[in-house]
């Protein structure tokens, strides 16, 4: 596996950081961004609606 010049064990400690500088299992960084902008989205969409429809009772 490829190391990047100072991501020795003093430097990054081997943990996710190096991962993602190695571009190790980069599969599952792209799944997890993908999920989380999904989750983003549907987060806006749900406090949309609940905004429409608070703000048709107040009418």
């Amino acid at each position: 596996m490829y190391k990047m010049p100072g991501a020795g064990v003093g430097v990054a400690g081997g943990g996710v950081g190096t991962l993602a500088a190695t571009g190790a299992d980069v599969g599952w960084w792209l799944a997890l961004g993908v999920a989380l902008v999904l989750l983003g989205i549907a987060a806006l969409i749900a406090v949309r609606r609940r905004n429409r429809r608070f703000s048709r009772l107040d009418g």
